[in-house]
């Protein structure tokens, strides 16, 4: 696999990444399989990690190893000097023991002591690195020489000419413990040279550390974008298949698996469009087919009622009333159906709406449930800050209808409803809210859908069709607006709608 460095400038750290990852970032580029993706994003993430690792330990390791040869040079040469310093003074000892004594005994001692001094001056010369302590060695080396040879081995000196010598001995070892103070002197440069060198490698590892930081960071933010990406598009698609909306869904971008995945939801999505499609279309011909016999039966009914077929008692009456309301509850529930599938149809946005009276569309639907709202002693109160909306009248009134049928269907006896409006800066805002005590957060979410029914149903009231949210919603959404479900306390229940201001 081919593979691109990448250097920290001032840290000696090179990080090679592969050269795939490299055309990952510069293109849209996915692996076939996830799971890879998830391997090589991991992989490429050590990388960085590994090699900072690797170069620290190579880099403490030569540290160690540059210490330990400190340690061990700086012990060899301090013993090495006090040898010297040793051996001076044997030497010395030696030349008086072997010229004092007229002892031909003692000249081999000396001329030992001499070869011990110059095999150690010889052997330190080759561990001293510090100029002014080769100096030292040197002298040291040349004043032993002459002293050896003024001490003449192999002929005695008589008292007086050994007494001679002791200056020469002196500044021998003079010269000694200044090569000792010299190489204590080295060692302690050299240690301070030591140190630097730590500060220094102490240095470049935090800027190591610096560098891999932000490097890692980036990394991981470019593979969670990548990985993340194709699986937001998921979600997304799947939202919208939650939201009913059953347009073309956005292209899945990634790797091969998930594009696959994302074929599969746009096949459901047309499945789903293709069943909605068969739902309407059922919805459609079942309403067109019950409208002709209901017909026939509202002609029927009314020509009881108008007594044409003869008089009738008060029990007869009340029949034909009961078959009258009935009549009429179906009739109803056709038209919403019917009502409901052209909304679904035809969800298309007029290009101007006319304004409408909020006051007298209110009025007319009022009136129209006045018979229920005074049966169970209701009270409306409306608070119009907004008295003109954006909307077909038509529509309005059926929104209206829907929302205050449903919140008579749920009120208490003796309660309230409140229809309030008022303008933001971009839409009109009503509000329909009631007591009827709330809907469960967990049927929120599917309140608007076509045919649900709560699991709380008033005892009292008719069972209804589950389609006069529904139709708000889809009136609503063919006008560029929204509904949604609000807290407005004391209210229990509150519905919001909006109707988007002409631009």
């Amino acid at each position: 696999m081919a593979a691109t460095a990448i250097a920290f400038p001032q840290s000696g750290y090179a990080a090679t990444l592969p050269t795939p990852f490299i055309r990952m970032l510069a293109g849209p580029y996915y692996p076939r399989s996830f799971t890879i993706l998830v391997i090589v994003a991991m992989g490429v993430l050590i990388v960085p990690l590994a090699s900072g690792l690797i170069n620290v330990v190579h880099v403490l390791q030569g540290v160690v190893d540059t210490q330990r040869q400190f340690t061990r040079n700086s012990l060899a040469i301090t013993l090495e000097v006090r040898q010297i310093v040793e051996s001076v003074s044997q030497l010395q000892r030696a030349a008086g023991q072997y010229h004092l004594l007229q002892d031909a005994e003692f000249g081999g001692p000396l001329r030992m002591r001499f070869d011990e001094l110059q095999t150690q001056l010889t052997r330190l010369d080759a561990q001293l690195v510090d100029a002014p302590t080769h100096t030292t060695l040197a002298a040291l080396q040349t004043r032993s020489r002459v002293l050896y040879r003024k001490l003449r081995p192999g002929s005695f000196l008589d008292s007086a000419q050994f007494h001679a010598l002791a200056p020469e001995f002196d500044a021998l070892h003079t010269a000694a413990r200044t090569l000792l103070t010299e190489a204590d002197a080295s060692v302690q440069s050299e240690l301070r040279t030591l140190e630097a060198a730590m500060q220094t490698t102490r240095q470049r590892l935090i800027l190591l550390a610096l560098a891999l930081i932000p490097l890692t960071l980036l990394l991981a933010a470019v593979f969670s974008w990548l990985i993340n990406r194709p699986i937001k598009q998921l979600k997304a698609s799947i939202q919208q298949l939650g939201r009913a909306d059953l347009s073309p869904l956005q292209a899945i971008s990634g790797p091969q698996d998930i594009v696959e995945l994302g074929r599969e939801i746009d096949w459901l999505r047309q499945r789903l469009h293709a069943l909605e499609e068969q739902k309407l279309r059922f919805l459609r011909h079942v309403s067109h087919e019950l409208k002709t016999p209901l017909a026939s039966l509202r002609e029927g009914v009314a020509l009881l009622d108008d007594e044409l077929a003869g008089s009738l008692n008060a029990r007869q009456r009340t029949i034909v009333t009961i078959m009258d309301s009935s009549s009429r509850d179906l009739q109803k529930r056709i038209e919403d159906l019917i009502r409901y599938g052209s909304l679904v149809r035809d969800a298309t946005l007029p290009p101007t709406l006319p304004q409408q009276a909020l006051d007298d569309a209110l009025d007319s639907v009022l009136a129209r449930h006045r018979l229920a709202l005074d049966a169970r002693r209701i009270q409306v109160d409306t608070q119009l800050a907004a008295p003109m909306l954006h909307a077909e009248r038509g529509q309005l009134e059926t929104v209206l209808d829907n929302l205050l049928s449903n919140a008579i269907k749920f009120s208490p006896e003796n309660g309230r409803i409140l229809i309030r409006s008022e303008l933001s800066t971009d839409a009109a805002i009503l509000d329909v809210c009631d007591q009827s005590g709330g809907i469960p957060l967990a049927e929120r979410s599917r309140i608007f859908e076509p045919f649900f029914q709560g699991a709380r149903q008033p005892d009292s009231a008719v069972k209804g069709s589950g389609l006069g949210l529904s139709i708000v919603r889809e009136t609503l959404l063919a006008a560029g607006g929204t509904i949604e479900i609000v807290d407005s306390p004391p209210w229990t229940t509150c519905f919001r709608l909006t109707w988007p201001l002409p631009q």
